[in-house]
């Protein structure tokens, strides 16, 4: 048990993509291609949204969108 914790820990992001893509294969193969893409959007952007909020709170999101849809 020992040397499996070490072997995550030296190999995390080794770890991690592998569970991402074993859960990705699972999703494409029991809801389908489209339906998973659109899981992965909406979740990016609830992240974003989540990252946005912690970092600058309301005044960041607000700040966000006026510069994405600013005109030039």
């Amino acid at each position: 048990m020992n040397t499996f914790l070490e072997f995550i820990k030296t190999h995390k992001f080794t770890v991690l993509f592998v569970l991402i893509g074993l859960l990705l294969t699972i999703l494409f193969f029991t809801i389908g291609f489209w339906r998973t893409i659109l899981l992965i959007v909406i979740l990016a952007i609830c992240f974003l949204l989540g990252y946005l909020l912690d970092q600058s709170g309301p005044e960041g999101i607000k700040e966000f969108f006026h510069k994405l849809f600013a005109k030039k």
